[in-house]
């Protein structure tokens, strides 16, 4: 009987023995697939904030070949530093070069209680855009905002940054005469340049008299700058990614989507 009762014994310890041991190897496995999903989360995160960055860049400045787009050619180099495949970079490229033109639109919308999100929307068919957009965004309880309340919350301005061989007082010059609002001395990719402010979404207004005035355009920019912020926590950031992510992923003319979200 001692002997049978040792059998069993050592029979149950040997089972018990390999259980553990497959579940402490199933329990690293999972831990080795959380790390990558997390890391795979992360890089793809990159890949997508610098895909729209570069469909902005050749967007705005009508010019999608990184070799004579200084901005976006920096994005490329970006790219291929964060190892992003050959293979995506040239589908993004070849994507922006064959991409849908048409005018430029602005859609604003809000959580109740929370940020504004600006859509910015390249097309010729806004309102099966926004109606693509509203149907997303109702999942997020996301709902477009008066553009009454909109101009309350952010102060949009375009600007075009253009270079040419001169200094900051000849520059304000040719900035009157080409109606330019406003315009700065700066440094970018390219070196020292100038940036005019032009009227809002109409940057074809002043372009075409800083060509005639000797000037290279290098890029024009529309950009939504909220004078209010609104804080948020870290679930409804989380929740907001997914929304941003969603609608860039899904609906290819929005070229940028912006907010009024304080900065952590």
């Amino acid at each position: 009987m001692k002997f049978r009762n040792v059998l069993l014994y050592n029979r149950y310890r040997n089972i018990l023995i390999q259980e553990t041991k497959r579940y402490a190897g199933h329990s690293k496995w999972q831990n080795i697939k959380a790390t990558k999903q997390e890391n795979d989360s992360a890089k793809s995160q990159i890949f997508n904030t610098l895909s729209n960055k570069m469909k902005v860049a050749a967007i705005e400045s009508g010019n999608p070949d990184p070799n004579t787009n200084p901005k976006l050619a920096n994005l490329v180099g970006q790219a291929k530093k964060a190892n992003m495949p050959m293979s995506t970079l040239k589908g993004i490229l070849e994507k922006i070069k064959n991409a849908q033109t048409g005018n430029t639109h602005i859609l604003p919308m809000h959580i109740t209680k929370g940020p504004t999100f600006v859509m910015h929307i390249v097309t010729d068919k806004f309102l099966h855009v926004k109606c693509n957009i509203m149907h997303i965004s109702k999942k997020f309880n996301i709902k477009v905002l008066e553009s009454t309340a909109f101009s309350r919350l952010f102060d949009c301005v375009t600007t075009v940054t253009a270079s040419k061989d001169c200094n900051l007082d000849s520059a304000m010059e040719d900035a009157l005469i080409a109606n330019a609002i406003d315009v700065e001395q700066i440094e970018d990719e390219s070196g020292m340049c100038f940036k005019f402010k032009s009227e809002f979404l109409h940057p074809e207004k002043i372009t075409t008299q800083l060509k005639n005035l000797g000037y290279t355009i290098l890029s024009t920019e529309n950009e939504c700058i909220p004078t209010d912020v609104v804080e948020v926590t870290e679930q409804e950031l989380l929740n907001i990614n997914k929304f941003k992510q969603k609608l860039t992923s899904e609906i290819r003319e929005i070229v940028k989507i912006e907010d009024n979200i304080a900065s952590p």
